[in-house]
């Protein structure tokens, strides 16, 4: 199956960028060597917010610049500026981007737990797939439309589902935060270095450890080395929803 155009050129770019470092310093490049520079007259908002998303992706939010950007389009810095206003802007736009793709199940008006519930874990599947995006929506009072148009979604369902109107908003931010708090707990342990290292570091941490003064670690061991799971985070979610039920 083939991937839409503009998941194709962030992967390219995500690959050029891996590849070659912020921008790739293409001033220093051989004659002929590959460049994700833009052909001329083709600069829109759209190619800047991909751009800027592969580079949240490979490099993080503090590797992003106008000018990092520029190099990476292989355009003058000043030229951005005619598509988007400035850093916050396009952080807005990249945010918006990710976020559009992230809906609230259909289902039953009070269906709270499969569509309330299922639209966090699609949340944190975006939010692990670009890393920038839980720091973003952490760090940063959004006021893209995707946003509002989610909260009004979940809400709706928490009140239709019983919830009064505090405990609808307490319900939605306790597992909100949940999410993201796990989000910022497995990157850097299971999706950003290589498969087994977060294993091999508990592993590694436990050999050091004398087993007669530390016999319940040592006992545990197997159980610890999933703490950045997906079944860790799943644990987690279903007992904080069986704790939120409306009053009956």
């Amino acid at each position: 199956m083939l991937l839409p155009t503009s998941v194709r050129y962030t992967l390219a770019l995500a690959y050029e960028i891996r590849k070659d470092g912020i921008g790739g310093d293409m001033a220093n490049k051989p004659r002929g060597a590959s460049s994700s520079r833009v052909p001329r007259n083709t600069l829109s908002r759209d190619r800047i917010v991909e751009a800027a998303l592969a580079l949240f992706d490979a490099q993080g939010s503090e590797a992003v610049t106008m000018p990092s950007l520029a190099r990476l389009l292989g355009v003058g810095t000043m030229s951005l500026y005619r598509h988007v206003e400035d850093k916050d802007d396009l952080i807005n736009a990249v945010a918006e981007r990710v976020l559009s793709e992230v809906q609230v199940p259909h289902g039953d008006p009070d269906d709270w737990e499969g569509r309330v519930v299922g639209f966090l874990r699609a949340l944190r599947q975006a939010a692990l797939a670009h890393p920038a995006l839980s720091r973003i929506l952490a760090e940063r009072g959004l006021t893209v439309a995707p946003v509002f148009e989610q909260l009004e979604v979940v809400h709706a369902v928490l009140l239709t589902a019983g919830f009064s109107d505090l405990g609808a908003v307490r319900t939605f931010y306790a597992l909100l935060t949940y999410v993201l708090g796990f989000v910022a707990w497995e990157l850097p342990r299971a999706h950003q270095q290589p498969a087994g290292a977060y294993t091999a570091a508990w592993n590694d941490a436990l050999d050091h450890l004398d087993p007669a003064a530390y016999p319940t670690l040592h006992a545990l061991r197997e159980q610890l080395t999933t703490a950045a799971s997906s079944d860790q985070f799943e644990y987690g979610l279903e007992q904080l929803t069986r704790s939120l039920h409306p009053p009956s």
